[in-house]
């Protein structure tokens, strides 16, 4: 419990920093901050197979199921995910407030662009946004990180586990 504790704070530590470096060089405002926090994947990615070696090798005594592998690696995002959730919240709520009012700004242009949109219906939009924004954001940051871990442990898992009879620990 551990090892996917470290290993899910080390990824949000990624996370967070990334999301600041976005803040401070106001990348995040840009065309180029859609895709800027996806930086983060790699690591979570490589979190995960360092968490499934340590809990193999230390844990496990060097055999490791399927199933272990994704529990360890589910574990990382969920404890990642808390760590973002939490830091989501201080990040929208006082370090970047802002954020919430361009993101609005933008759907809004959006949404008048679309012939088929009154101006009520733009109206009610963007203050049920406004409303829901904050705590969407931290709850999309909890799951977001859940899920991406799941589906990277599927894989990863794959290759950290071992096979049945196979001992994980190899003879010199």
């Amino acid at each position: 419990m551990v090892t996917t504790i470290l290993f899910g704070l080390y990824s949000a530590g990624v996370a967070i920093a990334v999301t600041l470096i976005g803040y401070f060089t106001g990348i995040d405002k840009t065309s180029t901050g859609s895709w800027f926090g996806w930086l983060s994947v790699p690591f979570l990615i490589l979190f995960i197979w360092m968490a499934m070696n340590e809990r193999k090798r230390e844990d496990y005594n060097g055999n490791m199921s399927y199933g272990q592998c994704i529990g360890t690696g589910t574990l990382v995002g969920l404890f990642a995910g808390i760590a973002v959730a939490i830091f989501m919240y201080v990040y929208l709520t006082n370090i970047n407030p802002g954020f919430v009012d361009f993101t609005i700004q933008k759907t809004q242009a959006s949404m008048q662009s679309n012939p088929n949109m009154s101006a009520d219906q733009i109206q009610k939009a963007t203050s049920m946004t406004r409303q829901w924004f904050v705590p969407m954001g931290v709850l999309f940051a909890l799951i977001g990180d859940v899920f991406f871990a799941l589906i990277i442990s599927l894989i990863v898992g794959a290759f950290v586990k071992t096979k049945e009879g196979e001992s994980g620990v190899k003879a010199v």
